[in-house]
């Protein structure tokens, strides 16, 4: 698949009736400087050769690649390697963005014989002593990202895998004064993606369907059992909290249907539909005779003031949108609207345990129906001030305060017994202080961002962002400063050949 190189054509590879979600790496973990600088709106061809609708627009002769360095949501460094090529009509291309291993925690431990014998264990044994507590770190988890597109017969399919999970399990350890025969623990997230699109219009009026599927696997867990009586005098396996959590969702795309296009000037609808669910299914402890059993729970257990909770979710997400798009030789101009809506039910159930071990109704339980609609409107602009060589890339972002209705069924509880019902109603206008109420609230969203494209020849170029981002919130851009025009937080450098 060899293809001839067009100077600065990745500045405007917008690929003709792309879907809005289906086709970005799930999550959120990449996007170009271009594409985060105007809104999703401008795509290079760094976006592209990982997206299975838009692969074949990407301009290369034998290979393509691109590497990018900038700082995540939670303020840490995070580095991107792509690179793509093509064998015999075959397109594939492989991408990797993450830290590694930073931040993960160490545990450190030394072979000794404990001071004092644990209960349970043997005298003059060798054991791994723990000084501290195992433990999994802070909030700052190793992430690790990555995806390979395969491309051929104009479709593309993508498998991605995204994670930062991180476990302990050992076993016949010594920390303090007891001896675990198994230590367990994990927290994280484990999220693969299999994503398929058309790469080619399927009319002359666009259309390139799309499918996902994700497959999120959230973990926080912990247990342990020690070798004798624990210090509460009970033995057996004890768990200290179980939140796992199961989070499949499916999205489905039209790709993009035009109804104009003429002088320059393109305009299209698009629909995305997203079905997405959680599902729990964990374990919780009780002590039965001095020895912990083990129930199970489909919700969450953690030792607290209620540590028994019941959920379930189901979420359907329907997305029309409506884009348009002009340009010339050095003037792009584009726009999108989108028309969320969002239909949920989440099941909340407080339970307590009984003298047997079983978990009955004690509290609330609430039923709530959610709809949610949220306009979202975005700006791209994009001009050539050295044509072919320089580009400025601009984009805005205004979205709408979600307009929010809800109806809760509340029942309420006492040891599995109901002792009453109320429905509840509430909105995203008034404020409603009935019992039980949690008063929805989606903010006011304004930002603008600038960035530039720099081809410093055919083969090599730069793309940035500038640290000029939400800058309608104090109404100053600075120059040199965080937040000004020459301040860059997110770089790329790509080559082609």
């Amino acid at each position: 698949m060899k293809r001839k190189i067009y100077g600065l054509v990745f500045l405007f590879s917008i690929t003709a009736v792309a879907g809005l979600r289906a086709q970005e790496l799930p999550g959120n973990i990449w996007s170009s400087p271009q594409s985060a600088a105007t809104e999703g709106r401008l795509r290079s061809d760094a976006d592209n050769f990982i997206r299975p609708d838009s692969y074949t627009g990407v301009n290369f002769n034998n290979w393509f690649g691109f590497a990018s360095f900038l700082m995540n949501d939670n303020s840490q460094p995070v580095a991107t390697l792509a690179f793509a090529s093509s064998i015999k009509n075959v397109y594939i291309g492989a991408f990797y963005t993450g830290n590694m291993w930073t931040n993960r925690p160490v545990n450190n431990y030394f072979e000794g014989i404990p001071a004092v014998t644990p209960a349970g264990g043997t005298a003059g044994r060798i054991y791994d002593i723990y000084n501290t507590t195992p433990n999994l770190g802070g909030t700052g988890n190793p992430v690790n990202n990555a995806a390979v597109l395969i491309g051929a017969a104009n479709m593309g399919f993508r498998l991605t895998y995204r994670t930062n999970y991180q476990s302990f399990n050992e076993s016949n350890i010594v920390t303090g004064s007891q001896l675990y025969e198994s230590y367990q623990m994990g927290r994280g997230y484990i999220a693969p993606q299999i994503a398929w699109a058309m790469a080619k219009d399927l009319s002359k009026y666009g259309i390139r369907p799309y499918a996902t599927v994700d497959l999120v696997f959230d973990r926080d867990y912990q247990k342990t059992q020690t070798a004798g009586p624990d210090s509460e005098g009970n033995s057996g396996e004890k768990i200290d909290h179980s939140e796992n959590l199961f989070a499949p969702a499916l999205g489905l795309g039209l790709g993009g249907f035009t109804f104009y296009n003429n002088k320059g000037f393109r305009g299209y609808f698009d629909f995305d539909y997203e079905l997405a669910l959680k599902i729990y299914n964990n374990e919780y402890s009780y002590v039965d005779n001095g020895v912990y059993k083990t129930g199970a729970i489909k919700g969450t257990y953690r030792l607290s003031s209620n540590p028994y909770n019941e959920y379930s979710y189901i979420s359907n997400l329907f997305i029309p949108s409506v884009v348009g798009a002009w340009g010339n030789d050095r003037l792009a101009l584009r726009v999108k609207l989108n028309l969320p809506l969002t239909f949920s039910v989440e099941e909340q159930n407080t339970m307590d345990l009984t003298s047997t071990g079983a978990l009955v109704y004690h509290g609330d339980s609430k039923s709530t129906s959610t709809f949610i609609f949220r306009p979202d409107l975005r700006f791209a602009l994009q001009y050539q001030i050295i044509p072919s060589r320089l580009s400025l890339n601009a984009g805005a972002r205004i979205q709408a305060p979600g307009i929010a209705l809800a109806t809760i069924d509340q029942k309420n509880f006492v040891r599995g017994v109901e002792t009453g019902s109320q429905k509840i109603y509430e909105n995203s206008f008034s404020r409603n202080t009935s019992p039980g109420a949690s008063n929805i609230n989606t903010g006011f969203v304004s930002r603008f961002s600038i960035g530039i494209v720099w081809a410093i020849t055919d083969n090599v170029f730069v793309d940035a962002a500038t640290g000029v981002n939400g800058a309608f919130g104090d109404n100053a851009i600075d120059i040199f400063a965080p937040g000004g025009l020459f301040s860059f937080g997110n770089i790329l450098v790509g080559l082609k050949f």
